[in-house]
């Protein structure tokens, strides 16, 4: 069975989940494609305004690119800034990210969807005009099985002028109704055979996550919750016809479809460790004190590595970090600490799902 050997993470670009990116080995680095949202700046809730100005909250992003992830490239989509806003000069964000891209030697692809206002889409215009390259569209499956997929696709393809074979595309399931999963898997089968653009298009990755919202409901302890997105990633290529396209596979890595944006002062969750195992995740977890609220990290940490799931303090840098902070070499850390060592962690072992999946 061949299956596509590349892995995109859905990333949303926080401290934590660069510092991740940097601290993977190069092996896991060549079959990583990041696919970064990037956020517009966080709401100040006691003065009732964002706490930056746009300019203050991009200029930093493509040199942070360029130290965490250097000379490798990535998929850039700005969907979660609001339409209207716009640089101090004018220039539309995507813009702005992609002309400082350029002066810094960054590889960078845009995302755009089939939704997006007309700015958006001027704005992927002229980035393609400029560099000549390819562009991402990130569909979602009720686009795909839409009868005029195709049409509406090449008519954008036209408008932007990049052809079908220079186009990646992205099957965004976000968080799916993953029962039952046979129903599920003929869906997504339909729309990956009867579509010309997804048979022509340079790649497919198919994008997804159930990861929940929220831990609150997880008892103190170690729990293990299902990686359907992989469950169902790993039943979906074996049910393929022959004759179907395989795509890819991406998820949104530790996180739910949505993520905090509330008064962070009164949004502090109980102390948890995430780790990727076969076809789940253990998550260990705490209650969580007023004061000293790391002081439970690691016993967390020793309840992942004597779980019989933990895969080796050699197996990635989050793994070391777990097994160190359990024997006291490392701190106890805080939340962006265990945002990189469990995303890193994560990432390679989705990366080694991956390659024995394709070597099956």
């Amino acid at each position: 069975m061949v299956v596509p050997n590349y892995y995109v993470p859905l990333l949303r670009w926080r401290m934590g989940e660069y510092q991740a990116l940097r601290r993977l080995n190069d092996g896991v680095r060549a079959r990583t494609v990041p696919l970064v949202e990037v956020l517009p700046p966080d709401y100040d809730f006691e003065l009732h305004k964002p706490k930056k100005h746009i300019n203050e909250q991009l200029e930093p992003f493509v040199k942070q690119v360029a130290k965490n992830w250097p000379g490798r490239p990535a998929m850039i989509d700005t969907v979660q800034i609001p339409a209207p806003t716009r640089m101090s000069d004018g220039r539309h964000p995507l813009t702005f990210i992609f002309d400082d891209a350029r002066l810094q030697g960054v590889t960078l692809s845009p995302v755009t969807a089939l939704d997006r206002d007309g700015d958006y889409q001027q704005a992927v215009r002229g980035i393609v005009a400029t560099d000549n390259k390819g562009v991402v569209l990130r569909c979602s499956l009720e686009d795909t099985v839409d009868p005029d997929f195709d049409r509406d696709a090449k008519s954008l393809f036209q408008s932007l002028g990049v052809p079908i074979e220079r186009i990646d595309i992205l099957l965004d399931l976000r968080c799916p109704q993953f029962d039952p999963q046979d129903g599920l898997i003929g869906i997504i089968s339909a729309a990956l055979a009867q579509s010309e653009v997804i048979a022509k298009a340079h790649s497919v990755t198919m994008l997804a996550t159930s990861f929940p919202d929220s831990l609150s409901a997880l008892d103190y302890g170690a729990t293990m919750l299902p990686r359907r997105e992989w469950l169902l990633y790993k039943a979906l290529v074996a049910a393929l016809p022959a004759h179907v396209r395989r795509p890819g596979f991406g998820d949104y890595t530790i996180a739910a479809v949505s993520f905090p944006q509330g008064d962070m002062r009164y949004m502090r969750g109980s102390p948890n460790v995430r780790y990727a195992i076969d076809d789940a995740w253990l998550v260990a977890k705490a209650k969580r004190q007023k004061s000293q609220n790391n002081a439970a990290y690691p016993g967390l940490c020793g309840s992942i590595v004597n779980s019989g799931r933990f895969a080796g303090a050699a197996f990635s840098e989050g793994s070391r970090y777990i097994d160190g902070c359990r024997l006291g070499i490392e701190k106890k850390g805080n939340p962006t600490t265990w945002k990189w060592v469990a995303t890193n962690h994560h990432i390679t072992k989705v990366v080694e799902d991956l390659a024995r999946l394709s070597a099956s």
